[in-house]
């Protein structure tokens, strides 16, 4: 297969990928919205989840072709682009960005120790199936964390509603269940699709795969991610974007990484090449942090200094990938 034809194929499943992620994530507000789901549920765990469907199932699908460094560095890359590209540019549109509720602010606390558990089970290089146990654990020690909080702030919290997610209506909670299944039965095949493109690009035009998961494919599965949060600053629910952005990283390192690492049974990576993505990971987070607990809100400027962030981190990552060793074989 030549490289146009596998850029092409490339594109076109993370397109595919893209619209049928974000259709379930919108079944899944409709059908929020028709069980009365609180609001704060709705963002920090709902839309968390749903946005990371597209990562789910491409790292999914590198983990059972035994990719390890696909998996990382697309989610390592996923979380990178939330933190940065797409906080960032939500903060140059919007200006002011603020946090309008102290729970937001505590789920930033949970954050670091979120980081903290991922960082030391991958320090000797490797992932088995039981730490990806521990990561899912961490996940649901999350949700509870989240469900406690609920009770906290109940007296600020609405129902939630449809209206930014496209308008979309759930007539039947049933209907809505069957459509997401077909939907995400075509966002697994496009996966599929991704991840055999990505690989034969990587063997045949000699792209490193940590590049790959850094650049095309985080930035492919990110357009859900970015579609919902505009969505959401249109409707002036800034505080669902929050609970969107931090429910997102936490799935990301945890319950994505988790069952990448479960079907892979056990994967083996060179911890040393991702340090750095991993480092500018934290410290975009540690500054995101900052600005929100010091002043409870971004402003322009600091949304122009989280993309220039990410555009410094490209930078370092294609001059990093040359001293990396040559690319592996991926096709037999």
């Amino acid at each position: 297969m030549g490289f146009t034809s596998s850029v092409t194929i490339l594109l076109v499943a993370l397109l595919v990928l893209g619209f049928s992620s974000s259709r379930v994530v919108s079944l899944l507000t409709g059908i929020s919205s028709k069980l009365k789901m609180p609001k704060f549920l709705l963002s920090f765990v709902v839309l968390g989840l749903g946005t990371s469907l597209p990562d789910l199932f491409v790292t999914s699908q590198a983990a059972a072709a035994g990719q390890a460094d696909l998996v990382i560095s697309t989610i390592i890359g996923a979380n990178i682009i939330v933190i940065c590209l797409v906080l960032g540019l939500v903060t140059i549109i919007k200006g002011d960005f603020r946090v309008k509720e102290n729970a937001i602010i505590d789920n930033f606390g949970y954050l670091f120790f979120v980081l903290a558990i991922p960082f030391f089970l991958m320090l000797d290089g490797k992932l088995t199936s039981t730490e990806g146990l521990i990561l899912l654990i961490v996940y649901f020690m999350y949700i509870f964390n989240v469900r406690e909080q609920e009770s906290v702030i109940k007296k600020e919290e609405e129902e939630t509603h449809a209206v930014f997610m496209h308008g979309l209506k759930v007539k039947k909670v049933s209907s809505a269940l069957l459509q997401m299944v077909l939907l995400m039965a075509i966002a697994y095949i496009a996966s599929n699709y991704i991840v055999d493109s990505a690989i034969n690009i990587i063997a045949n035009y000699n792209i490193h795969p940590i590049l790959m998961g850094f650049t095309i494919l985080s930035l492919g599965i990110a357009i859900p991610e970015f579609g919902v949060d505009l969505s959401a600053l249109r409707a002036r629910e800034e505080e669902v974007i929050w609970g969107d952005l931090i429910g997102s990283f936490v799935t990301e390192l945890t319950f994505v990484l988790g069952i990448a690492a479960i079907i892979a049974g056990n994967i083996v990576f060179t911890f040393s090449n991702f340090l750095v993505a991993y480092s500018f990971m934290v410290f975009a987070f540690v500054m995101v942090f900052f600005f929100a607990y010091r002043k409870k809100e971004l402003s322009r400027m600091e949304g122009i200094v989280l993309v220039l962030i990410y555009f410094i981190f490209l930078s370092v990552q294609f001059d990093l990938v040359h001293s990396f060793t040559e690319v592996p074989a991926l096709l037999p």
